[in-house]
């Protein structure tokens, strides 16, 4: 069964209108008198509200068709929004002391009342997810018959909200896209994308995973750092660093699922932009980090909207005078070789892709190829490397909530490439322990160094490996 979630056009009642939340907001009233003085301010909170109108509680008795006037105080709104608004509805609550009141509203701005529409809709997601920021969570989970879950640390917490049904997620997750995303949600069933949420307590921005589960959207967000990190505050190795200089070759960065390569192959691009003068374009599904003007021309395009593929990008943009390409993933074996010829050319190439650890990776991208053409890949990547940066999260045992970076860097040394050109790979282990001076590091290093800063316990090494 298709479900359509397009927005209404109607001229004036979309389904904005009519979607109503439970919100205790801040609000101002005064009665209005037919002769057009009014009384004096009264405070109070709302109990819900819509575009239609909202209700509230009053500590002294209100009449029918009463004119009131309203300052409605909305989150992320940088002033309050006024209108005037007809009591419809009015019942004693405690007698002689509180009342609901119902009240629709009867005159308000144009662009208010479509900022209100857009509010009413994203104000529990946008409440839920500043909550999860001041967490300092790096996943929000919406899933239908269970309250909004972080994953903190790498463990999941469930929030201390009601459970979600199927409407109340629905609404939070669609109030976030555009129509074009809307569409392609409706179509495939399934969207990646990003979202940038500004505040007036700051910009958030995060990649959004909407879904459908049994015939329901579900959705999953995941924290973009803001501003980009420098390499020296994500603790790396001081060998990465030297893969930013503006020398050709590729460049892969791997890891598990979940453990910052995205936010290391950003520190490395930011460097390059704070530095020299380059052109830079990305090929991502979606578009994570944004990048600032500086030094260098960066080009974002994200796959689907802005080219058709990570492989027709890269084609193109071969003829686009760019010195340095980087792509979120390697999906097939085309774009694979794309990106062999790229870095064989004269371009830096910076790949995200996940996997198991430095050896992992080379023989993941080896064994993209048919079997006999192992060695003249094995050859022209032994070529081209210039390095990998594998990296994973591990466990501080003094703090549970914080999880601690460890990572180890080959360097694709003269001895290396050999080893890579012969298929040697189980020579890489050793090389990347035995050759300091080139700056490699491999994970058992890194480890043993944390503990001898006190960073880390035995214990947690322990379990790392």
């Amino acid at each position: 069964m298709k479900i359509n979630l397009k927005k209404q056009e109607d001229s004036g009642l979309n389904r904005r209108q009519f979607a109503r939340v439970r919100a205790r907001l801040t609000m101002r009233y005064r009665v209005l008198h037919d002769c057009g003085t009014a009384r004096a301010w009264n405070s109070t909170v709302t109990k819900n509200l819509s575009a239609a109108g909202f209700c509230f509680e009053s500590f002294h008795p209100l009449g029918l068709n009463t004119e009131l006037e309203v300052n409605l105080k909305i989150p992320f709104f940088e002033v309050p929004v006024v209108m005037k608004a007809r009591i419809v509805r009015a019942a004693e609550i405690k007698a002689g002391e509180v009342y609901g009141v119902a009240a629709a509203i009867t005159d308000i701005k144009k662009s208010d009342r479509q900022k209100l529409q857009v509010e009413i809709e994203q104000i529990d997601i946008l409440g839920l997810l500043q909550l999860a920021m001041q967490e300092q969570a790096t996943d929000v989970h919406l899933s239908i018959g269970h309250p909004p879950m972080l994953r903190k640390a790498g463990q999941l917490q469930v929030m201390k909200f009601d459970a979600l049904n199927k409407s109340a997620i629905k609404r939070m997750v669609i109030s976030l896209f555009s129509e074009e995303e809307i569409t392609k949600l409706e179509l495939e069933h399934e969207l990646n994308t990003s979202v940038t949420i500004v505040t007036v307590s700051g910009t958030y921005r995060f990649r959004v995973n909407a879904h459908f589960q049994q015939n329901a959207i579900e959705a999953t967000f995941h924290l973009i750092t803001i501003p980009i990190p420098s390499l020296d505050d994500l603790e790396m190795p001081d060998i990465v660093s030297s893969f930013a200089e503006d020398k050709p070759g590729l460049v892969l960065i791997t890891g598990p699922v979940g453990c910052g390569k995205t936010t290391t192959c950003a520190a490395l691009i930011e460097k390059i932009n704070s530095e020299r003068s380059s052109v830079i374009m990305t090929f991502q599904s979606p578009i994570e980090y944004l990048f600032p003007i500086k030094n260098s021309v960066i080009k974002q395009r994200e796959i689907g909207i802005d080219t058709e593929s990570f492989a027709s990008g890269i084609k193109q943009a071969m003829q686009q005078d760019v010195d340095v390409l980087v792509l979120s993933d390697i999906p097939d074996k085309q774009t694979l070789k794309l990106v062999i010829d790229a870095a064989s050319c004269g371009k830096l190439v910076y790949v995200v892709v996940t996997s198991s650890g430095v050896v992992g990776v080379l023989n993941k991208i080896i064994n993209m190829f048919a079997t006999e053409r192992h060695y003249y890949i094995r050859k022209v990547l032994a070529d081209c490397l210039r390095g990998v940066i594998f990296q994973k999260l591990i466990p501080d045992i003094d703090n549970k909530d914080n999880l601690i970076a460890v990572s180890e860097v080959l360097v694709n040394t003269p001895a290396v490439a050999a080893a890579i050109r012969d298929g040697l790979f189980d020579k890489i282990s050793s090389l990347m322990q035995n050759n300091n001076k080139s700056g490699m590091k491999n994970l058992s290093k890194s480890i043993k160094e944390l503990q001898k800063d006190s960073i880390i316990k035995g214990e947690t090494a322990k379990d790392s490996k």
